[in-house]
C-alpha cells in the first residue's frame, strides 16, 4: 500500500514543469534542423559526384570521403530525433538511448571543441603573411569551440536527470 501510494504520487508529479524535457524537445529542434542540412549537403555532394569524369578518381575519393562524413552525421541526427520523440512520447525504450546519445554527444562535442582549440592556438604559429590573408579567423573559432562546450554540462545533466528514479517512473512502457 504504501509502495503503491509512493509511485502514485511521483507519476503525479509529471504534469508539470520538467527541464529535462525542455532540453529534449530543444535537442529534437536542433536534430532535426541539423538533420535537415546533413540532406542538402548530402545532395550536393552526390550531384558533384555525378558530374565528374570517369577518370578523376583522386577528386571521387575526396567526395565520397565528404558523403561518407555527411551519411554518418545524417544517421547520427536521426537516431537523436527518434530518441528524443520517444522520450517526449514518454517510451521506457527511449530513457537508456537517450541517456546514451547525450553521453556520446558530450563526448563528440568535447572531442570537437579540443580540435578547434587546438587549431585556434595554430595559428599564432602561422606565418605573419598567412595570417594577413586568413583575415581574423581566431574569433570564429573562439565562438565555434563555446557553441561546442556550453551543451556539454547539460548534455551531462540531462544523463544523469534521465537515470533519477522520478523521472524514471515517469516513462510507460511501449503498449502492444
Amino acid at each position: 500500500m504504501l509502495i503503491s501510494r509512493f509511485d502514485s504520487d511521483l507519476r503525479r508529479k509529471k504534469a508539470g514543469f520538467a527541464l529535462w524535457r525542455m532540453i529534449t524537445w530543444v535537442m529534437l529542434l536542433v536534430a532535426g534542423f541539423l538533420g535537415s542540412q546533413y540532406i542538402i549537403h548530402v545532395q550536393k555532394l552526390w550531384g558533384a559526384l555525378q558530374t565528374l569524369p570517369a577518370g578523376d578518381t583522386e577528386n571521387a575519393n575526396v567526395l565520397h570521403g565528404m558523403l561518407n562524413w555527411a551519411l554518418g552525421y545524417l544517421v547520427a541526427s536521426f537516431v537523436v530525433i527518434v530518441a528524443c520523440a520517444g522520450c517526449i512520447l514518454r517510451q521506457t525504450w527511449a530513457r537508456s538511448v537517450l541517456r546514451t546519445v547525450a553521453l556520446a554527444l558530450s563526448v563528440w562535442l568535447a572531442y570537437c571543441a579540443m580540435q578547434v582549440w587546438h587549431q585556434w592556438n595554430g595559428l599564432d604559429q602561422l606565418a605573419a603573411s598567412i595570417q594577413a590573408q586568413m583575415g581574423d579567423l581566431k574569433r570564429p573559432l573562439l565562438i565555434e569551440m563555446v557553441l561546442q562546450v556550453i551543451p556539454i554540462p547539460l548534455l551531462l545533466w540531462l544523463a544523469w536527470q534521465l537515470g533519477q528514479p522520478a523521472v524514471r517512473l515517469q516513462f510507460r512502457p511501449r503498449a502492444g
